[in-house]
């Protein structure tokens, strides 16, 4: 439902709205081996040392945007996602699991007495006016190949996804009157934990 007493207040982002992000691959072919600029021999020495490549993608993004709400509609009007009084801006410097905005830019006092003076009024908060947390993640391979014949070659591959193993965490808690609110207590279903995998592939 729109505030329609304050059509702004329901101006804002989308909820898919990342600000930014970058997304970079690489590939380097190691310079170890036969043709290349160290090791340049044939033999066993090549088969185990040359033929390596390196490759990687890396991604980096900032947060979607995120409402604060109230637990209850003091607007008396049945809405279904009724927000609270906005008094500061709410953003911290530094924004941890434990408190991720401020909380105390965020309340409903005014409201609750809005409601029990007869006077029911929309709260101030706009939607979608903080971010949540933003993400990470690099993956890894390193591949190396053997030409066992003219028509057969073996490739090796091992690979390792979000190899930092760095958290992604899920919006916060953004509901005034839960005594949970500014805290993160889940992982983003958009992040994996680091996963290593080893494989080999015949061609022909």
């Amino acid at each position: 439902m729109l505030q329609f007493s304050n059509r702004r207040a329901d101006y804002g982002d989308t909820y898919t709205d990342a600000k930014q992000r970058l997304v970079f691959s690489y590939v380097w072919q190691l310079p170890v081996g036969s043709g290349q600029r160290f090791l340049n021999r044939t033999g066993l020495l090549n088969g185990v040392l040359g033929g390596w490549n390196f490759s990687g993608i890396a991604s980096f993004q900032t947060g979607f945007p995120i409402t604060i709400f109230s637990s209850q509609d003091y607007s008396n009007t049945g809405s279904a996602s009724p927000r609270p009084d906005r008094l500061c801006n709410g953003t911290l410097s530094t924004r941890t699991v434990g408190e991720w905005f401020n909380t105390s830019c965020f309340s409903t006092v005014a409201l609750e007495d809005a409601l029990a003076a007869g006077s029911p009024r929309w709260g101030t908060s706009g939607r979608n006016i903080l971010t949540g947390p933003g993400s990470n993640n690099w993956d890894l391979a390193l591949l190396k190949d053997w030409k066992l014949t003219e028509r057969f070659k073996l490739q090796f591959r091992a690979e390792s996804y979000d190899v930092t193993n760095n958290p992604h965490f899920a919006a916060p808690n953004t509901t005034v009157g839960s005594p949970f609110i500014g805290q993160i207590s889940s992982a983003s279903s958009l992040g994996v934990p680091r996963d290593i995998q080893f494989g080999l592939k015949l061609s022909f």
